[in-house]
């Protein structure tokens, strides 16, 4: 958590990072959450325990980002951030099976599938 004013900050700290939530420093009550936040969220989700990333490639379209994971079931997970200004199609496969999901605008989007 930073204030709005991107503090406290220590010499040879980031200059230019924002906190998962800012609080106002006028008041210290009103609290705005960023899309960190909702990543830490949606990746606590999906991701578990001693889970490991993995390789994806194949979509690049800027504002929108994207990893993934193998937990130690088996399972994979998917996080995707849509900061770009249109919805975004995206298909997923694991080689083996595949989807496809329409992340809206400003959105953050996490999916886990089965072995």
């Amino acid at each position: 958590m930073l204030d709005n004013e991107m503090g406290p900050n220590r010499d040879g700290g980031c200059q230019t990072c924002y906190g998962a939530v800012d609080i106002n420093k006028s008041d210290y009550k009103t609290m705005r959450r960023n899309s960190h936040y909702y990543i830490v969220g949606h990746m606590s989700a999906v991701v578990k325990p001693d889970a490991v990333r993995i390789g994806a490639s194949g979509y690049d379209v800027d504002g929108v980002t994207y990893a993934a994971f193998k937990n130690t079931d088996g399972s994979y997970a998917v996080v995707v951030l849509n900061n770009s200004g249109d919805h975004q199609q995206i298909t997923i496969s694991d080689g083996q099976r595949h989807f496809v999901y329409e992340v809206p605008i400003s959105s953050v989007a996490s999916f886990r599938w089965g072995k």
